[in-house]
């Protein structure tokens, strides 16, 4: 098997038998320095396929012990030049316990599975970072809010500005649950802080807010969560 075609081009990977590129190294690995270990690890391995520029090997569970000697820095070097002479190609070295196609299928498997969970971990703690900044927006809004407003004392201009406020707690809690659906209780701590605030600015007990909420989040959803 040589390390390229007529044409001085790189062997191409699918026409290559593993099973023979596998005894190349092993017949490499002998005419280096004596290394019973590593030959002994070559002869138990077996070459299972080609993928994403990796040779995969396998070692059956009783043989794994032998594994560790194909993947010290210089044994791996060395079975890597050899490769490379002989496909043409800089082939990573990819070693597994099963010695079985169907075992490389479940690493595989395993690592996508693995990946994926990664993967929603990473948009659960950016969702939950977003919405902990969502919500701190909505508490600098509504001091905002209820900072500027004129004759806040009188009870009536007290309850329009905690109308218009919870409108403004709806559509933040809305799109924040939306977004981050995991996050259920930490968003319903941040709205019980919000009521306990609101209650402050409006001289009225904090129940008598959530209570309040409660019936307009009612009342928009039974309107098609239009504005109102």
């Amino acid at each position: 098997m040589a390390g390229s075609d007529n044409s001085g081009k790189p062997t191409d990977l699918t026409d290559i038998d593993v099973g023979e590129l596998w005894q190349a190294v092993i017949a490499g690995l002998h005419r280096g320095a004596v290394n019973r270990g590593l030959w002994d690890a070559a002869a138990q391995a077996k070459p299972l396929c080609i993928e994403d520029g990796a040779l995969v090997i396998g070692f059956s569970p009783r043989d794994m012990r032998h594994a560790g000697y194909l993947q010290t820095a210089s044994n791996r070097a060395r079975i890597q030049e050899i490769l490379l002479a002989r496909t043409g190609h800089r082939l990573e070295v990819r070693i597994i316990e099963g010695d079985t196609m169907e075992a490389w299928r479940r690493v595989k498997q395993v690592a996508r599975l693995t990946e994926e969970r990664a993967e929603d971990h990473v948009r659960q703690v950016e969702a939950r970072a977003a919405s902990v900044r969502a919500w701190g927006d909505l508490n600098d809004a509504l001091i905002k809010f209820f900072s500027s407003a004129q004759a806040r004392r009188y009870p009536i201009n007290q309850a329009r500005m905690l109308i218009k406020a919870l409108s403004m707690v709806y559509d933040t809690d809305t799109a924040i649950r939306a977004d981050d659906p995991d996050g259920k209780v930490f968003h319903d701590r941040e709205l019980n802080r919000i009521c306990d605030k609101l209650a402050t600015y409006c001289d009225v007990p904090p129940a008598l807010v959530a209570i309040e909420y409660l019936r307009y989040r009612s009342s928009r959803r039974a309107t098609g969560d239009k504005t109102q």
